[in-house]
């Protein structure tokens, strides 16, 4: 079975005439070992003396998600205490490895099951492979799909780099963090801490990053099969490699919806640490550490939430059905029930109030967006502020990891069918807690899709939901023995279709001519204003790159939730497209030209006044998207 995975994910989707393209491996391989060494580090530490017994067996997967989460919280509390960025990313890497050298020198090195930890890398260093795939086929590296949100990803990077989390920055490509992002900060502290240590613009680690996220996320999916649902390692992996080949998770990763990334990526880590804390013995025996469970739980609770708060109630709401069904019927057959305040006691969360006041801002930010998001759910709001980038109901037979309109219902219900067959064998507590929070999925999306403008939620619901039912659904299939074995070979070639068919459609967004506009900048005159003739939906990327000079436009770009450019005639120089004529009120000829863009300088002494200027003007959310 690794051995089908490999050829799939590295062999099958990769079309034969780009597979020279490999040679931008070490261009991009600073950015993946950069988040991997952060991760590692912050995460080697926490998981050694927080992950609970019956979970470490396969420790080392735990490492780099754990340490996404530590790393992005901790300087996120950092910038709060108004540490400068540099110094904030060197106390958490020096903490980090501190903190590693302590639980190897209390716990050693322990030794681990080669197959149970050497296979799921593999498949997850293919997954980071495959996410790449289209950087690869463009033969430069540059931001791939076409999710408009990627320049304010990278430009709130870039801000926190440099700027106190709340302040406002006019220097910078995005001047202040965007106020309907507020709950964001630890995962765009990441993405710059990760910039930081490989050297390179955050523009240039967003993708490499996602792609390093969706293999943590596939993994993650592993341990649901391995530890939660009991499967056996094939199984597991091939659970591992549907997901890893599902085109809406790589559409997901790669057009790139960077905050939903993160909160996929939490919740099946969540999902695991759900159950584990669900299933603890009302005492802890030795070498056991429950509470352990809960503080992990905590933590990739809180970057989800932060991070994507729709992500939230599918951990929170299996965690509670399990819950409620575990202590039913441990008070039934007479078991002890352990009290949460038993975990460490009541003072031991004394420690957390000064953590939650730092994190005032983002957790405010996480209420807000419930509380927009509970105003429109229900019939008789409109939907259309919610649309975000997306446009139209993806087909659902894309989210179940089929290739093929053609029968795809009758194979999203044999899937499902599947999926009952193993969750039937499950503990009722387990069972059910994972029923509820599928249903609540596709019942949704089911809901949105009657709606006006429902394709948001639709899309974003069936996006976390059907990859559990896929993981389910394998866990069902290896029950079946050669039949089982059959069907999920169906289901990754099918998966690997829609992948390929995936990666064709997926392009650049940001060209090299686009990039280029950045040295452009540093040759003009300091402080010479630039007007931008160009379409409003470009002038996006055109004005981060620009963003030394003062900027405007006569046509900016209205009607969405981004800061735009000062409404102004008079400037010093005019951006426009190449293929458009000479602009009747520049002179001269162009000061610079490249494969897509001419910069002309103005007349003097155009009517109106100069008001171009370097500061954005947000005219407020107009989308409040998740």
């Amino acid at each position: 079975m690794p051995a089908v995975l490999a050829w799939t994910l590295a062999g099958h989707v990769l079309p034969r005439p780009h597979r020279d393209a490999f040679g931008l491996v070490p261009e991009l391989a600073p950015q993946v070992l950069a988040a991997i060494g952060l991760f590692a580090i912050a995460g080697f530490g926490p998981v050694r003396f927080l992950l609970p017994a019956r979970l470490r067996p396969r420790e080392a997967l735990w490492v780099l998600p754990v340490g996404a989460c530590t790393s992005s919280l901790a300087m996120t509390v950092l910038g709060f205490l108004a540490l400068p960025f540099t110094v904030s990313l060197g106390v958490v890497i020096a903490g980090g490895a501190l903190l590693a050298v302590v639980a190897l020198r209390r716990g050693g090195v322990r030794p681990r099951s080669s197959i149970e930890v050497a296979w799921p890398a593999w498949v997850a260093l293919l997954t980071v492979g495959v996410a790449l795939l289209p950087i690869f086929l463009q033969d430069y590296a540059s931001v791939t799909g076409d999710g408009s949100d990627a320049h304010l990803a990278a430009g709130t990077a870039v801000f926190l780099q440099h700027s106190y989390p709340t302040s406002t920055d006019v220097s910078l490509p995005v001047d202040k963090m965007p106020l309907i992002w507020r709950s964001k900060y630890p995962i765009y502290y990441a993405l710059g801490g990760v910039a930081t240590l490989a050297g390179k613009p955050p523009h240039l680690v967003l993708t490499p990053l996602l792609a390093v996220l969706l293999a943590l996320a596939a993994t993650g999916f592993f341990l649901v099969g391995r530890d939660t649902l009991g499967a056996g390692v094939g199984a597991a992996l091939a659970g591992m490699g549907l997901i890893a080949l599902d085109r809406m998770v790589l559409h997901t990763g790669l057009h790139p919806y960077y905050n939903q990334t993160w909160g996929f990526f939490t919740m099946a880590f969540a999902l695991v640490l759900a159950w584990e804390v669900v299933r603890a013995p009302a005492r802890d025996g030795p070498g056991e550490r429950s509470w352990g469970a809960w503080v992990l739980l905590a933590l990739f609770l809180a970057v989800g939430a932060l991070a994507y708060p729709l992500a939230l109630p599918f951990p929170l709401g299996a965690l509670a059905v399990a819950w409620v069904l575990e202590r039913r019927r441990r008070r039934a057959e007479g078991e002890p029930l352990r009290r949460l305040r038993d975990l460490r006691g009541r003072r031991s969360i004394l420690w957390a109030l000064p953590l939650l006041a730092l994190l005032a801002v983002p957790l405010f930010g996480v209420v807000e967006k419930f509380t927009s998001a509970a105003r429109v759910v229900l019939p008789g709001r409109s939907l259309d502020a919610w649309g975000g980038d997306v446009t139209s109901f993806f087909p659902s037979y894309y989210f179940f990891g089929i290739g093929s309109p053609n029968g795809a219902t009758t194979v999203v219900v044999a899937i499902g069918a599947l999926a009952i067959v193993g969750l039937r064998r499950q503990p009722r507590p387990l069972a059910w807690g994972l029923i509820a929070v599928i249903a609540f999925g596709l019942l949704g999306a089911a809901y949105f899709s009657q709606r006006e403008f429902g394709y948001y939620f639709h899309f974003k619901l069936l996006a976390f939901a059907a990859p559990l039912v896929l993981v389910c659904a394998v866990a069902g299939a290896a029950r079946l023995r050669w039949l089982g074995a059959v069907a999920v070979a169906i289901l990754l070639s099918s998966a690997h279709l829609g992948a390929r068919e995936e990666m064709d459609l997926t392009g650049h967004q940001l060209g090299k001519p686009v990039m280029q506009l950045a040295e452009w900048g540093r040759r003009l005159p300091p402080g010479a204003s630039v007007r931008l003739d160009v379409n409003p939906g470009k002038q996006l990327w055109i004005a981060y790159f620009l963003s030394g000079q003062p900027l405007c436009s006569q046509r900016p770009l209205f009607a969405t939730n981004y800061p735009r450019v000062p409404i102004s005639r008079r400037a010093d120089f005019v951006l426009i497209d190449k293929d458009r004529p000479e602009p009747l009120d520049a002179v001269g000829r162009p000061v610079m030209v490249n494969d897509a863009f001419r910069l002309w300088r103005l007349r003097p002494g155009l009517p109106g006044r100069n008001d171009c200027s370097r500061r954005m003007i947000d005219e407020g959310a107009r989308s409040t998207a998740l």
